[in-house]
This record gives C-alpha cells, structure tokens and sequence, in this order.
C-alpha cells in the first residue's frame, strides 16, 4: 500500500471527477519525504456550501463508498466531544507491489471546521498518522485544508518508491476534492 492509500485510511477522501463548471479550485498540494515521512499540506476551494458537504466529510462509515483505495470503514467506538476511533483499509499498488494496510485512528471533530486525527500505532500499519482539517465557509463556497504527516511501518521501496507514493497522495486529494464537489450537487 502507499502512502496516498495511507492518506485516504487517515483522512480518507476521494474517487471519480466533476463537470468543469464545478472545479475544485487547487490552491495548494504540497507533499514531501524525509527518510520514510510523508509530509502533506492540501488546500482547495470547492464550489459547493459547506452543509451539504459535511454530510459526506462526517459519514466515516460510507468512506468505502466515497472514497478511492478504502475498501473497509469501521467506526468502532463513539465518545464525548466529538471523539471516534475509526478503523480504515485500503489497498493499494506502486507497480508490482501492492498491500492492504490498516489504520486505527482517533479523530475529533470540534463540529466547527476543525478535525484532527491521530493513528494506534498499536492496531495500524504506520508509526505515526497525524492529520488536520481545516473546513470553513466561503460565500456559497468551501475551504478545505488538510495537513498530514505519514509514518509507514511497512516495506517502501527506495529511489522509485516515495516519488510514486508522493504522486498517488497528489492524485488522491485532487480527484477527492472533485468528488466531495460532485456528491455535495446531487
């Protein structure tokens, strides 16, 4: 599995494209490596009201259905204050190598556009998975930010690897961001 599998177990998000006269507006799509962390920093417009995209942003049980690589969304367990630990499965292949991998996480969600989320390193295949949303109200539009850092456990292989693994995190959250467009107009 990449990293960009790895980004959509933490955060998740994404699949197919969007009419042009509803493009995701890039304004932002940043991801680095450093001897086997992932660094991500994302920020779109969407053209879409931010209510009828929680809706998806906050269904984590449908995330299968939404969003590329994840085969499996679990919540396992709800809390006080917006708590949920989440379960996550995706898979994915940097050409001949392919994985499922799994990620346990803890997001909370302050229910005013600030999401964070942190992985069990104890029940998931990276050593670290620290993510942040930002999501705020433009007008009729939606800000997203997302800042990510990637710690996988498993087996990444050098030189080819991390500059695929950085293109599939790339195309992820491009394709995720008009997703999230295209299910918030229907």
């Amino acid at each position: 599995m990449s990293a960009g599998a790895a980004l959509f177990l933490a955060a998740a998000l994404w699949a197919a494209g969007t009419a042009a006269a509803r493009a995701a507006e890039v304004l932002a799509v940043e991801v680095s490596h450093n001897q086997g962390r992932y660094g991500v920093h994302f920020d779109v417009r969407l053209a879409a009201p931010l209510p009828r995209l929680a809706r998806y942003i906050n269904d984590y049980e449908r995330y299968a259905e939404y969003f590329g690589p994840i085969t499996e969304s679990t919540v396992l367990a709800r809390g006080p204050g917006g708590w949920i630990r989440l379960r996550l499965r995706a898979e994915t292949c940097i050409l001949f190598f392919c994985r499922t991998a799994t990620v346990v996480k803890d997001v909370i969600d302050n229910g005013r556009g600030d999401i964070r989320a942190h992985a069990d390193p104890r029940f998931s295949d990276f050593h670290e998975v620290s993510e942040r949303w930002r999501i705020r109200a433009e007008g009729a539009q939606t800000r997203m930010e997302y800042n990510a850092t990637l710690v996988p456990k498993f087996f990444v292989p050098p030189l080819i690897g991390p500059w695929l693994i950085k293109l599939r995190i790339r195309d992820s959250l491009l394709s995720g961001a008009e997703t999230l467009e295209t299910l918030a107009h229907e």
